[in-house]
């Protein structure tokens, strides 16, 4: 009896501990209307700044869904066969992009719809999620969804410091066991 009990005593703080262990949580939400982004006074596209209290309450890609986190660095030829190196992010999720992004009806000119990564409460950046086949590139980080891939790409190049590449997203995917960093690859243009 005596070993029974102290066995028992021994596992409380152990359970105790994994009780308290916050687990991540990495949700995406919509804004709930549209957010200026553009400046009268320069004439031209700036990142909007967007708060929780401008997300929809439920999110429209939830924590579950997300079933990794890709992130692949490449070279890219551009203007003057210039080579710039260019990163692909990804999420894969356990259900279909697709659809919930044609329910949606977004425009095929400007940022059709904005919205947010949160993780674990913090909003970690915004951006624009774009129609699959608009060929609008804003100068902010946009989304384009297709099957089960949430694609988050960099529109401007000028940008210095990365936004998707915020070591709070990253460490949050790491524990969770999503993240998954490729090699570096030669870009379909054959650099």
């Amino acid at each position: 009896m005596k070993i029974v009990t102290l066995f028992i005593l021994l596992l409380i703080p152990n359970f105790l501990i994994a009780q308290t262990k916050s687990v991540p949580r990495i949700d995406i939400y919509l804004a709930r209307k549209h957010i200026p982004c553009w400046d009268t006074t320069l004439s031209k596209l700036v990142p909007f700044i967007i708060s929780k209290q401008d997300l929809q309450d439920t999110a429209f890609i939830k924590d579950e869904e997300i079933v990794s986190y890709t992130f692949r660095s490449y070279y890219e030829k551009g203007p003057n066969y210039r080579k710039f190196r260019t990163t692909q992010h990804t999420i894969n999720l356990s259900t279909s992009i697709s659809e919930r992004v044609e329910k949606l009806n977004l425009s095929l000119f400007g940022c059709a719809m904005q919205f947010a990564i949160v993780c674990n409460g913090e909003i970690i950046y915004s951006g624009c999620l774009n129609n699959k086949l608009s060929s609008w590139v804003p100068p902010m980080i946009f989304a384009t969804g297709q099957d089960t891939h949430l694609y988050l790409n960099l529109g401007d190049l000028s940008i210095y410091a990365d936004p998707r590449e915020d070591k709070r997203l990253f460490k949050n995917l790491k524990k969770s066991h999503r993240f998954i960093h490729l090699r570096k690859r030669k870009s379909k243009m054959g650099i």
